[in-house]
């Protein structure tokens, strides 16, 4: 597997209007995030040691779902790519109100729409966790939503599930 290193490099792509990490020469992410998405549009933005400490973390929290190491490393860069992500809405009539509350950074949580999709915390606040889709699934509104997709939502939707993802590795 992949390992984090500070010769990866973030950039917006204007052709692609995607925004990119460059691996190496002949590997590259292409997130999901186009500029309408971005709140920022970085230009050759090295890789951090804080973004490699989140990596392993992701990927810690990671592995006692998702088995394929491709996928899991894939599910790991668009948890990252995050952060460049411009602030939405909350979209928390998707899912129905769960009695927990208290998600964190890192963690699994169940959404419980038409279908109960498991998610991974990427970012949070007071108010409101933004969560990355970990499958396919529908929103109580009918809306299908796809594996890859982050979505806002209140603290009350997300319930943290009962898998015990360990100790977190650090950078």
């Amino acid at each position: 597997m992949l390992t984090p290193s500070e010769q990866w490099t973030w950039y917006y792509c204007p052709q692609q209007d995607r925004l990119l990490l460059d691996i190496d020469d002949q590997l590259q992410f292409s997130s999901e995030l186009s500029a309408a998405n971005l709140n920022d549009k970085p230009v050759r933005q090295p890789f951090s040691l804080a973004e490699a400490e989140a990596f392993w973390r992701f990927h810690e929290a990671l592995q006692p779902v998702i088995v394929d190491d491709a996928l899991r490393f894939e599910l790991c860069l668009h948890a990252l790519a995050n952060r460049y992500r411009q602030l939405s809405a909350h979209k928390s009539w998707y899912f129905a109100t769960q009695r927990a509350q208290d998600s964190g950074l890192y963690q699994l949580v169940q959404l419980q729409g038409k279908d109960t999709l498991l998610a991974l915390v990427v970012a949070s606040d007071l108010e409101c966790v933004e969560c990355l889709l970990l499958e396919d699934g529908e929103s109580l509104a009918g809306k299908q939503l796809s594996r890859h997709t982050v979505i806002r939502v209140l603290r009350n939707r997300a319930l943290p599930t009962e898998v015990d993802v360990g100790y977190a590795r650090t950078a």
